[in-house]
C-alpha cells in the first residue's frame, strides 16, 4: 500500500507540471523532436573562429576576389571553420562543423550541410575517430546522393573499412595457426576501446560498410573490392550464399576487372559449398557447370588451372547425374515406370560414358515391361 501511494503522490505532484509538455507534443506532432533554436544557441561551441576570407573566382578568364559571407551567418562559419581545418586545429574545426550541420539541417541550408557534413568527416579521420567520421560520410551520402564530395567521401569510407577489416585478417590468422597446431584455442574478439574501431563486433561494421560502398557508388573504384572483401569475410565465416552473390555480382558486372577471374574461382567455390548433397536442390549445381563453362571459355587467366576446373566440372557432372538418377529411382519405387522411364533415358543421354549411363541403361531393361503394360492401359 506505501509503494502505491507513493507512486500516486508523484503523480500527483508531476503530472500537472508535464502535462503542458505533453499536450506540446500532441498538437504539433514529430516537429517538436527537431532541435529548437535556443538549444543550438547553447550549443554553439567557444571557438574563436577567423574572419571569413574572401574566394577567388575566375571571371572573364581572369581571377578576382568575391566579396567574403558575413561573419556570424552560416556561409561565414563555414568559410571560417575550413581556415581553421587548412590550418590543422582539426577538434576546433570538428566542433564548429558539427554546429554548423546541425543549424544547417533545421534551416533546410543544403549547401552549408553538405559543406559541414564533409570537413567534420574529414576532422574527425584526420583525429582518427573512424566510427564517428564514417557516420559523417554515410549521412552526407544519404542526404545529398550526387554531392561534389562523393568520391572522396566514398573513398573515405574505403579507408575506413580497410582499417577494420584488420580484425577479421588477424582471426584468419588465428584460425591458420590452430589448424598447424600453434594454437591451443581461438578466442574472438568482439570489444574494442580503441578510438578507431567500433566498439562491438567490427567485423560485422566492416562487412555492412563495404555493402554501403557499393550501393553508394557502383561505378567507382572501390565499388569492385568492397564487393570482393565483402566476398571474402563471408567465404571466411562459411557463408557461402553470401559470398557467392558477392562473387557473381563481380563477374556479372565488371568481367573486365583484375579481379574477375579471381572472383569467377570463389564463387564456383561457393556454389559447390552450398549443395548438402544430390538430395537437396540442384540448382546451384546447374549454377556452378555454367561458371566452370564460364571460366574455360572466357577467361584466359584461369588457363593455368585448367585441370582444376575440368575436374570440377566432372565432379559437378558426377553429382547432376547422380541427383537425376536417383530421381528416377524415386519413381520407380513408387510404381510410375513412365516417369521413371523418362529420367533413366535423360541420365543414360546426357550423361553418356559415366557408370550412371549404364545403371540408367540397366534399369531401362528392367522396367521396359512395365513401361509397356502403363502405355497399353486404358485412360480414364
Amino acid at each position: 500500500m506505501h509503494a502505491r501511494w507513493n507512486w500516486r503522490h508523484q503523480l500527483r505532484r508531476w503530472g500537472p507540471r508535464l502535462a503542458p509538455l505533453a499536450w506540446l507534443f500532441v498538437v504539433t506532432g514529430c516537429e517538436t523532436l527537431t532541435t529548437p533554436d535556443w538549444y543550438l544557441a547553447l550549443q554553439r561551441p567557444r571557438v574563436e573562429l577567423p574572419p571569413p576570407q574572401a574566394a577567388e573566382v575566375i571571371q572573364a578568364g581572369l581571377w578576382t576576389s568575391d566579396q567574403p559571407p558575413e561573419p556570424g551567418t552560416l556561409a561565414g562559419d563555414c568559410v571560417s571553420a575550413k581556415i581553421l581545418f587548412q590550418r590543422g586545429e582539426y577538434e576546433k574545426a570538428e566542433q564548429v562543423f558539427g554546429w554548423l550541420a546541425s543549424k544547417a539541417e533545421k534551416e533546410k541550408n543544403q549547401e552549408v550541410l553538405e559543406e559541414a557534413l564533409y570537413h567534420q568527416g574529414e576532422c574527425l579521420f584526420q583525429m582518427r575517430k573512424y566510427p564517428k567520421a564514417n557516420d559523417c560520410f554515410v549521412k552526407l551520402l544519404k542526404v545529398n546522393p550526387s554531392t561534389r564530395y562523393r568520391s572522396e567521401a566514398v573513398k573515405r569510407e574505403f579507408e575506413i573499412a580497410q582499417h577494420w577489416l584488420e580484425v577479421t585478417r588477424q582471426a584468419m590468422r588465428d584460425w591458420r595457426e590452430f589448424e598447424e597446431g600453434k594454437r591451443w584455442v581461438v578466442i574472438p574478439r568482439l570489444i574494442h576501446f580503441e578510438k578507431e574501431m567500433p566498439w562491438f563486433d567490427a567485423e560485422n561494421h566492416t562487412l555492412k560498410l563495404f555493402e554501403t560502398i557499393y550501393t553508394q557508388d557502383p561505378t567507382g573504384p572501390e565499388a569492385v573490392q568492397a564487393l570482393y572483401l565483402a566476398g571474402g569475410i563471408n567465404y571466411f565465416r562459411e557463408r557461402y550464399q553470401d559470398a557467392d552473390t558477392f562473387y557473381s555480382l563481380i563477374v556479372e558486372n565488371y568481367p573486365k576487372s583484375p579481379l574477375a577471374p579471381q572472383a569467377l574461382e570463389l564463387a564456383i567455390q561457393s556454389k559447390i559449398n552450398q549443395i548438402g548433397g544430390t538430395d537437396y536442390d540442384g540448382r546451384k549445381l546447374v549454377e556452378a557447370r555454367q561458371m566452370v563453362d564460364l571460366a574455360l571459355r572466357s577467361f584466359p587467366e584461369l588457363r593455368e588451372k585448367e585441370e582444376f576446373l575440368k575436374r570440377t566440372l566432372f565432379s559437378v557432372t558426377e553429382q547432376q547425374a547422380e541427383k537425376d538418377f536417383k530421381t528416377a529411382e524415386f519413381y520407380r519405387r513408387t510404381h510410375h515406370p513412365g516417369a521413371a522411364y523418362f529420367y533413366y533415358e535423360i541420365v543414360r543421354r546426357r550423361y553418356a560414358g559415366t557408370p550412371w549411363a549404364e545403371k540408367a541403361m540397366a534399369r531401362i531393361m528392367e522396367i521396359r515391361g512395365a513401361v509397356e503394360e502403363e502405355a497399353a492401359r486404358p485412360v480414364d
